[in-house]
């Protein structure tokens, strides 16, 4: 995808540890599990954040984990893909975006799979 936005940069929010009731199943709600969270964001070059180095001219990434905590934090989720889909959502609101790309994994949700990931890309 960053290939199609060279004024941009990509800020990558990586491993993003978080508790979450997350599955299908009661045995899945009866206590939280750990998810794992990616975030990329395309965000513009511009002049004065490329020479500023000042925290007004970019993406605050202390946002994106505030969003993510309270995201996760708000309900029980049933399908992965809604969690992703949620998260999306309220990061696409952050100003100055370009593109959003959320990935969520859950390691281990069955003895067979190590993993089982979901990710949603949104130009804005």
């Amino acid at each position: 995808m960053r290939e199609h936005f060279p004024d941009c940069y990509r800020l990558h929010v990586q491993g993003v540890e978080i508790d979450c009731y997350l599955g299908v199943y009661e045995h899945e709600q009866r206590q939280m599990r750990p998810i794992v969270i990616e975030v990329e964001l395309l965000v513009p070059i511009t002049e004065p954040a490329a020479r500023g180095d000042e925290l007004s001219g970019t993406v605050n990434y202390e946002q994106v984990i505030e969003s993510i905590e309270r995201i996760v934090g708000r309900r029980r989720f049933r399908l992965i893909e809604a969690l992703c889909s949620e998260l999306v959502d309220d990061l696409a609101a952050l100003p100055g975006l370009r593109a959003v790309k959320v990935a969520v994994t859950k390691p281990h949700p069955m003895a067979r799979a190590r993993a089982v990931s979901v990710e949603q890309w949104r130009v804005l």
